[in-house]
C-alpha cells in the first residue's frame, strides 16, 4: 500500500513559500503516486482557491482535529511538516503522538528563533526522519544556531521555474517608460526595503517600483514621502507580470535563506542586485549573473511596529559559512550599482540571461517534485 503526504503549511499569506508550494502541489497531482491533502489551521486565501478541495481547516471542525491525530499515529501517512521545526504545539503533540513518518523542511523560520526556542528545534530534530532545508545557508543555520545532526538534513533547493513549460504572462504593458527598478515582496525588517529607498532619493532620473504590503508599508511610506519616482503598488496578483515590467530587480535584505524573487526575476531574465548574505549567492554569481553587495553598514531602522518581524541576531557568512552579526548594504554602493546597470543595457541582458540559465538549472519544478518523490520513497 502506497503511503498518503500529509502536508502541513499554513497557505492563509502570499509569500515565497506559500508560491512554491502551491506550484509543487498543483504539479505533484499530475504526476505523483501518491496521494497528497493539505493540512493547516487557517482558511485559503484567494489566490490558492483552486486548492480547496485537497484542503483541510483543522479549526473549523473538532473531528478533523481528531482525524489528524490519527494520521500522526497511523504507519500510513507521512507528515510533512513546513517551517515547523520549531514549534512548542508540534513538540508536545509528538511527544503525546509519537509519529514514524515525519518531515521537518526549513524554509526560513530559524533566523528569528528565540535562544529559548533552541531546545524545541533540538527535541523535533530527533523526532524526524530527515530535516530538509531549501538552502546550504539553513542548512548552516541549523547545525551553527540548534546543533542539529548535519546527517540528518537535506538540502532541496525550490523549485519555481519548469524546464519545459513557459509560465510567463504575454502582453505586457510597462509603467514607465523611464528605466524601472523594482522591488517585490514583504514590506518587513528583513528585507531592508529602506535601503532601497534611500538610494532612489539619489536617482531621480529612475522610476522605482515597490510591490507588496506588510508592517512597515506606512514607515517606508514617509520615508518616500517627498520622492515623485518611489511608487508603491501593494500587493500585486501575479510577480512575475510585474518583474517583467521591470529593468532591474533589488533585493537588499538583511537576511534572505535563500531569495525566490530571485529566482522568479531569472525565469523572466531580468538581472539582479542584492546582498551578498545568507542563501543569496547560491543564485547568484557576482559579475556573471548579477550585482552582489556586501552588507557592511549598522542597521539604521530602529524604531519599527510590534508586529514587524524582528532583525534576526546571526545571518550566515556565505565565504566562513558561519554565523555573523546582520548588517545592511550601503545605499550608495546600491546606487553605483543602479546607475552601472542603468547605463549598460547589454550587460542588464547577459546577466539576466545568465541568471535564467541557473535558476533553470538549479531550481526547476520538475527536480523538486523527483527529489522530494524520492525522499518519500525512502520511508
Amino acid at each position: 500500500m502506497s503511503k498518503k503526504i500529509i502536508h502541513q503549511i499554513s497557505l492563509s499569506d502570499i509569500g515565497g513559500v506559500q508560491r512554491s508550494f502551491a506550484l509543487y502541489f498543483s504539479y505533484s497531482l499530475e504526476k505523483s503516486d501518491f496521494h497528497h491533502q493539505i493540512y493547516s489551521m487557517h482558511d485559503l486565501i484567494d489566490i490558492f482557491i483552486n486548492l480547496k478541495d485537497h484542503h483541510v481547516n483543522l479549526n473549523k471542525s473538532i473531528i478533523q482535529k481528531i482525524k489528524f491525530l490519527y494520521l500522526l499515529f497511523s504507519k500510513n501517512y507521512i507528515i510533512h511538516f513546513y517551517n515547523n521545526l520549531g514549534s512548542n504545539s508540534v513538540n508536545k503533540l509528538l511527544n503525546i503522538i509519537p509519529s514514524s513518518n515525519i518531515i521537518f523542511h526549513e524554509r526560513g523560520s530559524a533566523w528569528n528563533a528565540k535562544d529559548s526556542n533552541i531546545k524545541t528545534y533540538k527535541d523535533n530534530s530527533l523526532k524526524a526522519n530527515i530535516i530538509l532545508a531549501n538552502s546550504n545557508a539553513s542548512k548552516v543555520m541549523l547545525i551553527k544556531k540548534f546543533g542539529i545532526d548535519e546527517n540528518k538534513i537535506k538540502v532541496i533547493y525550490n523549485g519555481f521555474l519548469s524546464k519545459t513549460r513557459n509560465f510567463l504572462p504575454k502582453n505586457i504593458n510597462r509603467y514607465s517608460e523611464k528605466i524601472c527598478i523594482g522591488y517585490v515582496g514583504r514590506l518587513d525588517t528583513p528585507k531592508g526595503v529602506h535601503v532601497l529607498i534611500n538610494s532612489a532619493k539619489h536617482l531621480l532620473k529612475y522610476d522605482f517600483f515597490i510591490a507588496g504590503k506588510g508592517a512597515l508599508e506606512n514607515e517606508l511610506k514617509k520615508l518616500a514621502k517627498s520622492c515623485k519616482n518611489i511608487h508603491f503598488l501593494g500587493s500585486v496578483k501575479d510577480p512575475l507580470e510585474f518583474i517583467l515590467k521591470m529593468d532591474i530587480i533589488v533585493v537588499p535584505s538583511i537576511r534572505e535563506p535563500l531569495g525566490n524573487t530571485i529566482i522568479e526575476a531569472g525565469y523572466c531574465k531580468k538581472p539582479v542586485i542584492a546582498s551578498n548574505i545568507d542563501g543569496i549567492p547560491e543564485i547568484i554569481t557576482n559579475g556573471f549573473n548579477g550585482i552582489l553587495i556586501d552588507p557592511d553598514r549598522e542597521i539604521s531602522i530602529n524604531k519599527v511596529p510590534n508586529e514587524a518581524v524582528t532583525i534576526p541576531v546571526a545571518v550566515i557568512d556565505p565565504i566562513k559559512l558561519d554565523l555573523k552579526k546582520p548588517k545592511e548594504i550601503d545605499s550608495f554602493k546600491l546606487s553605483d550599482s543602479i546607475i552601472f546597470l542603468a547605463s549598460n543595457p547589454n550587460t542588464r541582458e547577459l546577466y539576466g540571461k545568465n541568471l535564467y540559465k541557473t535558476v533553470k538549472e538549479k531550481f526547476n519544478i520538475e527536480d523538486y517534485y523527483e527529489n522530494l518523490e524520492k525522499v518519500y520513497k525512502e520511508f
